[in-house]
Parts: C-alpha cells; sequence; structure tokens
C-alpha cells in the first residue's frame, strides 16, 4: 500500500510537471504575441506619418521683379560717370505698382544717391554691395515700407559701367 501511494504521488507529481511547463509555455507565447502585436501596430502607426520624407517647407511664391529704367549720372568728382540698369526684388505685385506710381521720386533720390558716389568706391565688390543696400533702404523710405520682409527685398545690378 505504501508502494501504490508512492507510485500514485510520483504520477502525479510527473503528470504536473507537463501541465505547469505547458501553462508556462502558453503565458510566454502570448506575451510575446502581445509585445510583438504592440510593437508592429506602434510601428505601422509611426510609419504613416512618414519620417523618411523631406521635412515640409512653406510654400514659396515665386520671386518678383522690377527693372528700373538705366541710370547715367556724373560720379562725384567729376572725372568719372555710371551708367547702371538696377532691377528690384520685391516681396509681391502690389509693391511692384506702388513703385511705378512713386517713380519718381524713387528716381530721384536713386540719382541723387548714385551721383554721390566716388568711382574708387563703386570699383570694389564691397562698395556695390553697399551700394546696394542704400539702394534699398532708400527705396523702401520712399514706400513707406517698414517691415524688413516687405517692400524691395533685395537690388540687383543688371549692368555696371564706370568710366
Amino acid at each position: 500500500m505504501a508502494k501504490a501511494i508512492k507510485e500514485e504521488i510520483v504520477e502525479e507529481s510527473v503528470e504536473a510537471k507537463p501541465k505547469k511547463k505547458g501553462k508556462l509555455l502558453i503565458i510566454i507565447i502570448l506575451v510575446v504575441l502581445l509585445a510583438g502585436g504592440g510593437g508592429a501596430a506602434w510601428y505601422f502607426m509611426q510609419g504613416s506619418k512618414d519620417h523618411h520624407a523631406a521635412p515640409e517647407k512653406p510654400v514659396e511664391k515665386p520671386p518678383v521683379f522690377e527693372k528700373l529704367e538705366q541710370f547715367t549720372v556724373n560720379l562725384t568728382g567729376g572725372e568719372h560717370y555710371l551708367q547702371a540698369e538696377i532691377s528690384l526684388k520685391i516681396s509681391d505685385p502690389k509693391v511692384g505698382e506702388d513703385i511705378k506710381l512713386h517713380m519718381p521720386e524713387i528716381r530721384d533720390v536713386l540719382l541723387r544717391l548714385l551721383s554721390s558716389k566716388q568711382a574708387e568706391d563703386l570699383a570694389t565688390v564691397e562698395g556695390k554691395k553697399q551700394l546696394s543696400e542704400d539702394i534699398q533702404k532708400q527705396t523702401n523710405k520712399v514706400l513707406g515700407v517698414k517691415q524688413p520682409k516687405e517692400g524691395v527685398l533685395a537690388v540687383l545690378f543688371t549692368s555696371f559701367i564706370i568710366q
């Protein structure tokens, strides 16, 4: 009888071990599946944002230019003259209309500005750059522009001859 009880206990423990291992195996498989499924769901939800695409840039308007009539002025000192063709890069077409309305004032201001320069000052890249900035400031002043991103954005010389 003792032997029968011993055999019964051994059989129960042998049967119990696979049951416990089976339950543990099922739990591990469920955890792995849930973690994998959760990870996959997170990946696909993040993937819809398309992180690999270039960052969105604000839509830029095409540039607008206003060409001014040619300027010919005597430079300070009287020995040299400047002949320049100027185009203005402007913020929008409405500024172009304002430039046309104020053209006599703009030409007057620019003629005075150009004729106040010396040939030596305008012969260098820095001198041309400074002149460009001065023209931009003076033109925006005539137009009544107060914001830097409005009005004339840049001054471009399409022809620049000093003789």
